[in-house]
């Protein structure tokens, strides 16, 4: 369905690449129309890696996890999208079939747009396309997902460099001293984005609750201080230095 909102009300990433570039009236009118806002239950499947790409999926609400199946078949998640990104994009504009697959982690409304629409809007406003390239050139998904799967950080460190992207990108909340916020993906999806062993994640946050660094019950994380949590990160860095 074409939702009768505008970008800049509902808080769409694409209206400020629109306001940002330069766009017409009549582009601005375009995009509008052309449009598409999709609800998909916990679950369902954006895309699913190998189909075609032909459009961009701007995340309005919701959490969704990417991953990669290599030719053996093994699954890697590499990178959860939360509110305002937009996912899809490198292989969009590369003009390939998706890398990877797309799954609603929770409940989530996704705005698209279509292939025609956006190469119109880049051929007749090129503040439109710089944005874009802007984009690309400065998604640090590859950054973290190195950092994060990295076999020569132990995965203590990796699972607290994943906790401050997730801090980052969640609701967090104060309450008596502590911060807390809700993790969007469960323990087997923190395996999988940290390449290891559902047994050694258990173990590290057995390890950082003993330490009094973070406490993870269910699915709510809470950080008693956002120092010592940054200090751990210096700790894998001087670990690492000496091994």
């Amino acid at each position: 369905m074409v939702s009768s909102l505008g970008c800049a009300k509902i808080g769409c990433k694409m209206y400020d690449y629109v306001a940002t570039s330069g766009m017409s009236e009549s582009g601005i009118n375009m995009l509008e129309l052309s449009r598409i806002t999709r609800n998909y239950q916990r679950g369902d499947l954006i895309f699913k890696q190998a189909s075609p790409s032909q459009e961009l999926y701007c995340l309005r609400s919701g959490q969704v996890l990417l991953s990669h199946t290599d030719a053996f078949g093994h699954k890697t998640a590499f990178r959860v999208a939360g509110p305002r990104e937009i996912i899809g994009f490198r292989s969009f504009f590369g003009e390939d079939d998706h890398a990877a697959t797309a799954e609603a982690l929770t409940n989530c409304t996704i705005c698209l747009h279509t292939r025609p629409t956006i190469n119109k809007l880049i051929d007749t406003c090129p503040g439109f396309a710089r944005v874009f390239m802007r984009t690309l050139a400065r998604d640090r998904g590859p950054a973290d997902a190195l950092v994060l799967r990295g076999q020569h950080v132990p995965v203590r460190t990796r699972l607290v460099y994943l906790l401050l992207i997730m801090k980052d990108r969640q609701g967090v909340k104060e309450t008596k001293g502590n911060l807390s916020f809700e993790l969007p993906v469960l323990r087997r999806d923190i395996a999988a984005l940290l390449g290891a062993r559902a047994e050694s994640v258990t173990r590290a946050i057995s390890e950082l609750k003993k330490d009094g660094v973070v406490t993870i019950k269910n699915r709510t994380v809470t950080i008693p201080s956002l120092k010592r949590l940054y200090a751990e990160t210096q700790r894998g860095a001087e670990a690492k230095a000496a091994s």
